[in-house]
């Protein structure tokens, strides 16, 4: 009995060590590092160092007749962007090509979409998305 549950304790000590170890090493996917926002009243444009993607968000408030979103009210907008490339940006205001005029009120870089996918004509073509 004793041999039995020093074996049991042993395997469970080297389990939780091999848990431990792999949950405290996160994920080798590259990550964007040193992300700048250039805000402005109606657009915003992002910059990061490093290696990977990221993602540009922009919350909107304004007339969207672009589709995907009430009229009147809040539209979201977003591109994929990567790491030591061009800066992407996002403009609320485009009377002429997508007819939005709005503002930018809440701006961020993120890894992974926040927002809920919208249909095609919703915003405009982003290269890092399929």
């Amino acid at each position: 009995m004793s041999l039995a549950r020093s074996f049991v304790g042993t395997s469970v000590l080297v389990a939780s060590a091999a848990a431990t170890i792999t949950l405290a090493s996160g994920s080798a996917a590259a990550e964007p590092q040193g992300c700048a926002l250039d805000r402005g009243l109606t657009s915003a444009t992002a910059h990061c160092d490093g290696d990977g993607a990221y993602i540009l968000e922009v919350d909107c408030f304004g007339l969207n007749l672009a589709g995907g979103s009430p009229v009147f009210g809040a539209y979201p907008k977003s591109v994929t962007g990567f790491a030591g490339a061009a800066r992407p940006s996002r403009d609320c205001m485009m009377p002429l090509v997508l007819g939005q005029i709005g503002i930018a009120t809440d701006v961020r870089i993120t890894q992974f979409p926040t927002r809920p996918g919208l249909p095609p004509n919703a915003y405009e073509y982003d290269p890092g998305r399929r």
